[in-house]
C-alpha cells in the first residue's frame, strides 16, 4: 500500500508545547466543517489569504490525521482531529489530552504518546533514536541543526536536513517504513502485516522536508522536557531508555523496537565477530564495554562489575557458555572476575 505525508507541522514556538491542547481546549467534539482551512477559519479564527491557506498558523494541518485527496491515502498530521460522517470529530486521544491539560495531569506525556502512535516522521526518529547510537549535533543540543545525525547499523542519518543528497529523515523513513507507519495506522487503514507499505510525498515521490529543521525540533525538544535524554558528552545524546519506558504506555514503547537491532545476543555476536581473533577468543573488557553502551546505557555499576555480571548471568542462565580462556596483554584491561588469565575469553553460543 502506498501513503502519501504531507509536511509535518507542530507547534512553532519552542517554549510553547501547551499550543495544541490549548488549540484543541477552543473545538467542540463534533465539527461540522467540510475542510482542515474551515475549521481554522470558522472555529479557531484563523485568518486565510487570497487562495484560502491559513496565514502563519501552520501548527494546526498537524492536529488531523487522515485525509482523502481522490484514490490517494493521506496522512496530514498526528490524529487528534479525525473525519467523521458531518465533517472531524476530536478523536478519543484529543479528547483525553484534553481532560489531562485541564487537570495538569502528565498531559505532556499524553502529547509525546500522540506524536510517537501516530506521526510517521517522529515514529522513524524515534526509532532510530531507540534501536540506533544515538543523536549526534556538532556542538550542544539542537545546535546546527542540519549537521545532526542519529547513527544506526553505522549510517548516519541527517534527519534535520533539507538537503536530498546526504542520507536525511526520507531514507530512514524507506528503511523502516511499515515500523515507522506503525501499528496504529495499520490498524486503522486494515493493512495486513504481510502487505507492503510504501511512503511518499503528496505530489512527489519523495516526502516533503520542508522547514524540517524547524518543525521536527519540537518532538526532541518535548522529549528532552520530559527527560528523555542523556548527555553523553561531545555532542552525543542517547535516548534514556528507562526513563521513556516508565513514562509511555508499554504497547507504544514497544512499537518503537526493532527486533533485529534490539536484540541483544545479536549485538553481542556481532561485537565479538569485529574484535575476535582467527581462534574465536575476544578481548572480554572492550567487547563488554561496547555492548553496555549499546543496551543498558544508563546502568550506574562500574563498567567492571557490569560485565562481571553481565557474562556470569548469561552462562549461568544458558544464553551462551564460556569455552576458552586465555591471557592477552596490558591493553586488554582486567579480565573476567578481574583474573587477568581471562583478558581473551570464547563463547559458544
Amino acid at each position: 500500500m502506498i501513503i502519501h505525508l504531507t509536511t509535518d507541522f507542530f507547534w512553532t514556538d519552542t517554549s510553547s508545547i501547551e499550543r495544541w491542547p490549548e488549540i484543541l481546549l477552543k473545538l467542540p467534539i463534533n465539527i461540522e466543517s467540510k475542510t482542515r482551512v474551515d475549521v481554522a477559519r470558522d472555529y479557531l479564527n484563523y485568518k486565510t489569504d487570497e487562495k484560502g491557506r491559513i496565514i502563519r498558523a501552520d501548527e494546526v494541518y498537524g492536529l488531523f490525521g487522515l485525509e482523502g485527496n481522490g484514490s490517494k491515502l493521506v496522512i496530514s498530521g498526528c490524529n487528534l482531529i479525525e473525519k467523521s460522517d458531518k465533517g472531524y470529530a476530536l478523536s478519543e486521544d484529543a479528547i483525553n489530552l484534553v481532560k489531562a491539560y485541564e487537570d495538569d495531569n502528565s498531559w505532556e506525556i499524553k502529547l509525546a504518546e500522540q506524536l510517537l502512535k501516530y506521526s510517521i516522521r517522529v515514529r522513524a526518529i524515534a526509532i532510530g533514536l531507540i534501536n540506533g547510537e544515538g543523536i549526534y549535533f556538532e556542538g550542544s543540543f539542537l545546535k546546527n541543526n542540519n549537521k545532526a545525525y542519529i547513527l544506526i547499523d553505522d549510517e548516519k542519518y541527517f534527519i534535520l536536513n533539507k538537503n536530498s543528497e546526504v542520507r536525511n529523515l526520507n531514507n530512514l523513513m524507506y528503511l523502516f517504513s511499515k515500523q515507522a507507519l506503525g501499528p496504529y495506522w495499520l490498524v486503522s487503514l486494515g493493512i495486513s502485516n504481510i502487505e507492503d507499505v510504501e511512503i511518499r510525498g503528496l505530489n512527489k515521490k519523495e516526502p516533503s522536508l520542508k522547514q524540517i529543521g524547524s518543525y521536527c525540533k519540537m518532538p526532541l525538544l518535548l522529549f528532552d522536557y520530559l527527560g528523555w535524554f542523556v548527555d553523553k558528552g561531545d555532542g552525543k545524546y542517547q535516548i534514556n531508555k528507562d526513563k521513556m519506558k516508565e513514562d509511555i504506555e508499554e504497547d507504544i514503547y514497544k512499537s518503537l523496537i526493532i527486533g533485529d537491532l534490539s536484540n541483544e545476543i545479536d549485538i553481542l555476536k556481532a561485537l565479538i565477530k569485529e574484535h575476535q581473533d582467527i581462534r574465536g577468543l575476544f578481548p572480554i573488557e572492550q567487547v563488554g564495554k561496547n555492548l553496555r553502551e549499546k543496551i543498558d546505557p544508563e546502568s550506574k555499576e562500574s563498567s567492571g562489575r557490569w560485565i562481571d555480571r553481565y557474562f556470569m548471568e548469561g552462562s549461568e542462565k544458558g544464553k551462551f557458555k564460556i569455552v576458552d580462556s586465555e591471557q592477552g596483554q596490558p591493553r586488554h584491561g582486567r579480565g573476567l572476575l578481574g583474573d587477568i588469565k581471562k583478558q581473551l575469553i570464547k563463547l559458544e553460543f
